[in-house]
């Protein structure tokens, strides 16, 4: 089932252009996808566009309909979990995972609605949160329980900007774990800008390339994350292996303008 696709959509900000006429998808339901980049690329901008909290000029399709024809706590309307997320709330872990799981209901609350709060808590390991405010929790918490508010959701479309930036070694596996498997088991389509090119090839289905405001490229990462590629949108020379246990990683030789640099001085 095809869940998103994206026509020709642009934005400005002043007399900047940050997207030109930017194309992908369809994005299927069950897929995990790895939107890369350089900084400043424009992956949150496009995160922002493709949530209806920035606006645009293209087309933004969710279930073949246009994004703003979806009311705004329908399933089918994206849940978007930024970078930078402020927290500063008496209420604790539990209430806010619970208070997101109500948007757009009714507030009464049933056994069945609390089980799976504690569920959710217990798929990202956070049991340990749930009496904390969230105001005394570190980045990486913060990261976990918006991730949570998030999925408790059950949203069709779900989008993350870096949702492994604060977290440590085993928490961003679990995470990425999590998430594919979410999104396999529940029919999601996810979507998250991140950076390390490590993680796309582990655990992404598909990668979209963002550069200069475009889509460089698009495909399953393997065939997408190219040494041509890498120099082009990274400035590195870099190479993809395999690792004794058949998965994939990125080994980065130099960077392309160490190089030149080193030249022009051999030269001079």
């Amino acid at each position: 089932m095809d869940l998103l696709n994206v026509t020709n959509l642009s934005v400005s900000f002043a007399s900047r252009q940050i997207l030109h006429k930017l194309s992908f998808g369809p994005l299927k339901a069950g897929s995990l996808t790895a939107l890369l980049g350089s900084n400043a690329a424009g992956k949150s901008t496009l995160l922002k566009c493709l949530a209806g909290e920035l606006g645009g000029t293209g087309q933004v399709e969710v279930l073949g309909q246009p994004l703003e024809s979806w009311p705004t706590f329908h399933p089918h309307r994206p849940a978007h979990v930024p970078q930078d997320i402020s927290m500063n709330s008496s209420l604790r872990v539990f209430e806010a995972i619970l208070l997101a799981s109500k948007q757009g209901g009714g507030w009464g609350v049933e056994d069945q609605e609390l089980d799976k709060v504690s569920q959710m808590l217990k798929n990202l390991q956070i049991q340990a949160l749930a009496d904390r405010e969230l105001a005394a929790l570190s980045g990486g918490q913060r990261q976990l329980v918006s991730i949570a508010q998030a999925l408790i959701r059950q949203p069709r479309l779900l989008l993350l900007d870096e949702p492994s930036s604060a977290l440590d070694l085993q928490n961003q596996y679990e995470v990425f774990d999590l998430l594919r498997r979410v999104a396999q088991e529940q029919a999601m389509c996810i979507v998250m800008a991140i950076h390390d090119l490590n993680h796309a090839l582990r655990f992404s289905d598909w990668v979209v390339v963002l550069h200069q405001g475009q889509v460089e490229a698009m495909g399953p990462p393997l065939d997408v994350l190219t040494p041509e590629l890498l120099e082009k949108v990274y400035g590195v020379q870099a190479r993809v292996e395999m690792c004794s246990q058949g998965h994939p990683f990125l080994l980065v030789d130099q960077s392309v303008r160490k190089q030149l640099r080193f030249q022009t001085q051999v030269a001079s």
